[in-house]
């Protein structure tokens, strides 16, 4: 049965941001990119309009490959992968390790995904059970294997070499991150951070820290 109230809610939402260039974080939503320019160019969906892709992120919610739409938003650095497979000129790694960087503070981030299919041009000389490290492009996607719906992948890798064994970062370093992260970007000395030595209580920030984190460890999954 409908939620009458939800799909009201969700209507004012589109309604208040439609075709802004914004995208907005929403427990109820997930994240939803509200540019007229995000609604193209996606692999599949060349024939969507502007407010089926709007619906299509919010029924993606929880569904979409976090770690990849975070770096689409930001500038990826490297992606590291083990090859797990090699089938009908496809590969698939194991484990895929990114890192990328904030434009507005050239921090660092990390993140990771899990069995990541890719296009085999590019990596025909490396074998399975490889290690390798790479430059590739994010692109958006439709996924139609179970309904369809929006995610982000890989294509078009560059500069790629083999690699000893990597080490992923852990669900508590990620929760480290998050939490660092969040504390960031709400501090009310933001604007005029250098975003290398912060000047709060560091009691307080610890105190904040400790909170956060014993919250983000009780979930049943981390959001990154």
């Amino acid at each position: 049965m409908k939620d009458l109230r939800k799909d009201l809610e969700w209507e004012a939402f589109k309604k208040t941001h439609y075709k802004t260039n914004t995208v907005f974080q929403w427990s109820d939503y997930g994240s939803i990119d509200f540019s007229e320019k995000f609604a193209k160019g996606i692999v599949g969906g060349e024939n969507l309009t502007y407010d089926e892709c709007l619906d299509l992120q919010k029924e993606s919610k929880g569904k979409m490959r976090s770690g990849f739409q975070t770096i689409y938003y930001n500038i990826p650095s490297s992606f590291k992968g083990q090859i797990e497979k090699k089938k009908d000129g496809r590969v698939c790694f194991k484990r895929i390790y990114i890192e990328g960087m904030y434009p507005d503070n050239l921090d660092f981030f990390e993140s990771r995904e899990d069995h990541v299919w890719m296009d085999e041009k590019g990596f025909e000389e490396y074998n399975v059970g490889d290690s390798l490290e790479f430059f590739a492009e994010v692109y958006r996607y439709i996924k139609t294997s179970n309904g369809k719906q929006l995610d982000f992948g890989l294509r078009n890798p560059s500069d790629v070499k083999k690699i000893e064994s990597y080490k992923l970062p852990s669900d508590e370093d990620l929760r480290r991150q998050a939490v660092n992260s969040i504390i960031c970007e709400s501090c009310y000395l933001y604007d005029t951070c250098d975003r290398v030595l912060c000047t709060r209580n560091k009691k307080e920030i610890s105190d904040v820290k400790k909170s956060m984190l014993n919250i983000l460890r009780n979930t049943s999954k981390v959001q990154v």
